[in-house]
């Protein structure tokens, strides 16, 4: 390889010196797959793809970052001796890498003390602080999942940190003081495993934070010779899915780079989005790829607005956008009664201009704006007058801004949706009528836990199907990501290096810790094995027992297109009973299925080659290609059912040898559904076993997809898999 690259350099750059054309060179990658970076023309890169020894050129995509009691919630508690958390110590010996900005190494919650030697097949070589080896962006929240794994790392940077202390969480002294009700969130996670964590996000001239393809692939490339057990990233394209094989789309390079890792048996974890609730909105969306949506946990911090009287109106920590300096939370003295001021006909930014001043000096004031961009526009409005808080009654919004912090203006600032804002502003019309003062206050902030918390998918969170390939079932799964609190930058807005977030980027480094812990419990499990543990023992209606709600239009009960197999249930992935496990050949056959040409599918594949022609490490397809239908994944998605389809899944059986296990099916609206066998008999020789399941369209109407599942339950394991089917 070193030699074709030689040649390729000589080619390129013969008019310059040897000096000069190594500081065109970027990234050399040799490790998961064979290539490089270098900075080229457009005359240059045409160069290089004609030149028999290359595969492709592809032009650098840009990717955009996806920005406690959390781990109780998924039942991996400290105190607990039976749990996934206690019977792998804590995560000691799993390596967890992280693509994404690098982190704060100095911080509290990454501190080393107490931890046992560097695991032995640990390869890095990067420069340590604490516990730490620097690598690259969003290390904050798999450390709760493994408080004993090792960490490594590039550079700072706040998601970066952040989402390795979500992940790593460990038991810490009360250091953020602002959240002194909540820091006990920062446990167990996997304070005992190993992290690497990958620098390929940067920021740009405008402050905002962006992945270069080279990069991520360089990240990649470093992770498969470093030996980790597990991936981790919260970025992503554009709603565009171009195919992993599809050269002329540039964000193919995530799915082909987590093709490689997935093929060197290393579990890739991604962020499912923060583009909800609108359908088609999740990517990547590749079959190997483990995609995580975003829930909420038993937990939620709210505060009350009260009336005099005496209603009182409860506004989550997600609604206190900007509350007393950005933190959204009261803590301060109990507040006397303010005079409340509203105007029914005061809809707009411009309607505000039109306000007497004098009318909302001193009071809190209650709009009723049409869109989040009117609150940036009332707020500046607003600086200067004097009105002692701003509420806003509007349609839903993703709540995950700080408006205060983003425009500089210090008005404490409350949204609450419609049904709220009118109990308010009925309340001001009976004052009103009745000659009296309408007044409301604001109460220190409280925290809600269990039964009093609804669970939920937030409105943020990105939905399926996938736009590309609707037969492959994404998200895959979901986990807490609403209100994480965990370690940022000292110099960054938050209480002494700790902060609440929400988003995605919260979700996946909680999977990325539980299967830490995972592959501590169960090393050799491949990536296929590990995503179906997670997917058919996750919490969903028919296995919480309380409704999951999709938050958003309707808030509706949540299916699979919001959650996957639902919401991660680690204890039950510990000792899933059965499994849905996948190889190679059946993502190559995926690849095949896409359409494009043998030699597109060969040179996505190839790891190194001599010649362009060669095949001995690529792949032809066959002339028959296997329906996607049939790749033996733990989901099954029929976008197109005509009269009825006929399709194959194997489970393996990883529980007691000799074990029973009889169908339970709940078949979508409109259908019905026959499986054979109908029971799965296992013993010391027959380990797995193959079953075939025919749907049947029973309307001839079209239709939008609808949700079932089937199950195979022994007694002790409920192996569940989510349907979704459209006529």
């Amino acid at each position: 390889m070193f030699i074709i690259l030689h040649k390729i350099y000589t080619h390129v750059f013969f008019s310059c010196s040897k000096k000069e054309a190594k500081k065109q060179m970027v990234y050399s990658y040799r490790h998961g797959f064979s290539g490089f970076a270098a900075k080229l023309t457009n005359h240059q890169a045409k160069q290089i793809g004609e030149l028999s020894d290359v595969v492709r050129v592809i032009q650098n995509p840009v990717y955009k970052t996806r920005t406690s009691r959390s781990w109780d919630f998924l039942g991996l508690s400290k105190n607990d001796p039976n749990n996934l958390l206690t019977k792998t110590n804590q995560g000691d010996g799993s390596i967890i890498g992280i693509l994404d900005s690098g982190i704060w190494g100095d911080s509290e919650a990454f501190n080393d003390k107490g931890l046992g030697p560097i695991p032995s097949r640990w390869k890095a070589a990067g420069s340590y602080v604490n516990n730490l080896e620097y690598y690259g962006l969003n290390m904050g929240t798999v450390r709760g999942g493994a408080p004993n794994a090792r960490i490594a790392m590039y550079k700072w940077f706040e998601l970066g940190t952040f989402m390795l202390e979500v992940s790593s969480s460990k038991p810490l002294a009360n250091k953020s003081k602002g959240f002194a009700f909540w820091v006990e969130l920062i446990a167990p996670g996997l304070p005992s495993a190993s992290y690497l964590s990958y620098v390929i996000g940067w920021m740009d001239d405008k402050g905002d934070s962006y992945c270069g393809g080279v990069d991520i692939l360089a990240g990649i490339d470093d992770a498969i010779k470093d030996g980790v057990d597990v991936l981790s990233a919260s970025f992503g394209g554009d709603l565009i899915n171009f195919a992993e094989v599809d050269t002329s789309g540039s964000y193919s390079v995530m799915g082909i780079g987590s093709f490689h890792a997935a093929s060197h048996g290393i579990p890739f974890v991604v962020a499912g989005g923060n583009a909800g609730p609108d359908s088609y909105t999740v990517t990547p969306t590749s079959p190997w790829i483990i995609l995580v949506a975003a829930s909420n946990e038993d937990r939620e911090i709210v505060t009350p607005l009260t009336l005099a009287n005496n209603n009182t109106i409860l506004v989550s920590f997600l609604h206190l956008l900007s509350l007393l300096k950005g933190k959204g939370i009261f803590q301060g003295k109990e507040q006397a009664f303010a005079s409340l001021v509203t105007f029914k006909n005061i809809t707009s930014p411009e309607d505000i201009k039109t306000i007497n001043v004098e009318e909302v000096k001193g009071k809190v004031l209650m709009p009723f704006l049409q869109t989040e961009d009117d609150i940036y526009t009332s707020l500046t409005t607003l600086n200067t007058s004097g009105v002692l808080a701003f509420i806003v009654a509007t349609h839903p919004l993703i709540g995950i801004n700080d408006y205060n912090q983003i425009i500089g203006v210090p008005i404490p600032f409350v949204y609450v949706d419609l049904e709220q804002g009118n109990q308010i502003f009925d309340y001001f019309q009976q004052c009103k009528s009745s000659n009296l003062d309408p007044k409301i206050k604001i109460s220190r902030s409280e925290v809600l836990e269990g039964q009093k918390v609804y669970l939920k998918v937030p409105k943020f969170s990105s939905r399926g199907p996938s736009s590309l390939t609707p037969d492959i079932l994404k998200p895959d799964i979901a986990a807490p990501g609403v209100n994480i609190l965990a370690a940022i930058p000292p110099n960054k807005e938050g209480d002494n290096g700790f902060q609440l977030m929400s988003g995605t980027s919260m979700a996946a480094p909680h999977i990325s810790g539980i299967i830490g812990l995972l592959k501590v419990a169960h090393p050799n499990w491949s990536p296929a094995a590990i995503k179906s543990a997670l997917v058919t023992t996750a919490w969903n209606e028919d296995t919480y027992g309380f409704e999951i709600f999709s938050e958003g239009a309707g808030n509706k009960i949540a299916d699979p297109f919001d959650f996957g197999g639902g919401i991660c249930n680690p204890n039950g992935a510990m000792d899933p009973g059965l499994i849905y496990d996948m190889d190679n050949n059946d993502y190559l056959n995926y690849l095949c299925s896409l359409g494009y040409s043998n030699e597109k599918v060969r040179n996505a594949t190839t790891y190194f080659f001599d010649t362009k022609n060669s095949t001995t490490r690529g792949i032809i397809c066959p002339s028959k290609v296997p329906s996607r239908l049939d790749l033996n994944l733990p989901s099954i998605s029929i976008p197109n059912l005509e009269n009825s389809v006929t399709i194959r899944r194997t489970v393996t059986n990883v529980g007691n040898v000799n074990s029973i296990y009889k169908l339970v099916v709940k078949p979508p609206r409109n259908s019905a559904i026959k499986v054979s066998p109908h029971v799965l008999k296992f013993n010391s020789k027959t380990k797995k076993i193959s079953f075939e399941v025919k749907i049947i369209s029973t309307h001839q109407r079209k239709s939008k997809f609808n949700f079932g599942s089937l199950a195979w339950s022994d007694g002790k394991h409920y192996v569940r898999i989510p349907i979704a089917v459209r006529k």
